[in-house]
């Protein structure tokens, strides 16, 4: 396999994850296919024993596994990972998705989901259900969005986010990455959300119920936790990423989802930066005049009475809360 060009190249993201990498890898190697792969490691300066471990299995599988281990953290620089990996080291047709802490559980995972794409020239990327689990490896939920193997709407995954398509679970045409990914998206501080609208737009959208893989929430250090610690002046850039990320996506469809796209930006701006932050309004101040003229009357006036009169926005809204209640 050594001089085979592979058709899947598996991106595995690793930092810090000497409790799991070593199951994640064990999914990888454990895919049986009838065609070849390569299993791309990126270690992001782990300061655990996550490197030693990845360098053992590299070892073990030198035909498979390709390490590449930094010395330094990459992420804490800004640098786009990710988008590194897509463009200089991934070989395949395709590409699937899992990082360092999620595994896959099905053998037959790739085989099953690049079949199909095969047969299926106008899917751009397919996902598939995936169980839920906490640090200690307990199942607490799933990610089944459907009750039956389905096309999927774009409408579903721009008002449900990134974790409606669980990133372990992406396999998706690495042309369309390689070839046109667009600066907003690789700008935007999330990486999977704005990869799946794209993908989005250059095809349909395909989802497997079956629960093929695990995605593991609440572990020390994961990105939820290191935003949160993340200074504030970087917090409001990052945000702005992802407002101008979908102002960018609306344009990429033409516009053809702009009520959806605009009430997901109105919503991020008053439920993420606006009502977390109103005592911050000296530092949102750029987001709140840049964003507040895009949107519709109604939601205008919402905006402005949570920056500026915070106090009668909450009264009016107990009111209308209670009449609602009332009139139930």
């Amino acid at each position: 396999m050594e001089n085979t060009i592979p058709l899947v190249s598996i991106v595995c993201t690793a930092y810090n994850h000497e409790p799991y990498i070593k199951q994640t890898l064990v999914g990888f190697v454990m895919q049986q296919s009838t065609f070849p792969i390569e299993i791309i490691v990126h270690d992001d300066a782990s300061t655990d024993k996550t490197t030693e471990i990845i360098k053992e299995n590299a070892k073990e599988y030198p035909d498979l596994i390709i390490p590449i281990l930094q010395t330094e953290n990459q992420y804490s620089k800004g640098f786009n990972i990710w988008e590194y990996l897509f463009m200089k080291e991934v070989k395949g047709k395709y590409i699937a998705l899992c990082e360092g802490d999620d595994y896959w559980t099905d053998p037959n995972k790739l085989q099953k989901q690049v079949d199909f794409m095969e047969m299926h020239e106008e899917v751009s990327m397919c996902f598939h259900n995936a169980k839920i689990i906490n640090a200690e490896g307990n199942k607490i939920g799933d990610c089944r969005r459907y009750n039956e193997d389905r096309y999927v709407p774009v409408e579903d995954i721009i008002n449900k986010g990134g974790i409606f398509c669980p990133t372990a679970s992406l396999l998706f045409r690495t042309q369309y990455i390689k070839f046109g990914y667009p600066d907003f998206c690789k700008n935007c501080h999330v990486g999977d959300y704005p990869l799946q609208l794209y993908l989005s737009s250059k095809g349909r959208v395909y989802y497997f119920d079956s629960e093929m893989a695990a995605y593991r929430c609440g572990i020390p250090g994961s990105w939820s936790q290191t935003f949160h610690k993340t200074e504030f002046s970087i917090k409001v850039k990052k945000w702005m990423s992802e407002l101008e990320m979908l102002d960018g996506i609306n344009a990429l469809f033409n516009y053809k989802y702009s009520l959806n796209i605009t009430k997901l930006q109105e919503n991020y701006l008053i439920g993420t930066i606006l009502l977390p932050n109103r005592d911050k309004k000296k530092e949102i101040r750029k987001i709140y005049e840049k964003w507040i003229s895009k949107f519709q009357l109604k939601g205008k006036m919402k905006i402005f009475l949570i920056y500026h009169f915070y106090s009668l926005y909450h009264f009016v809204s107990k009111v209308l809360h209670s009449k609602s209640g009332q009139n139930q």
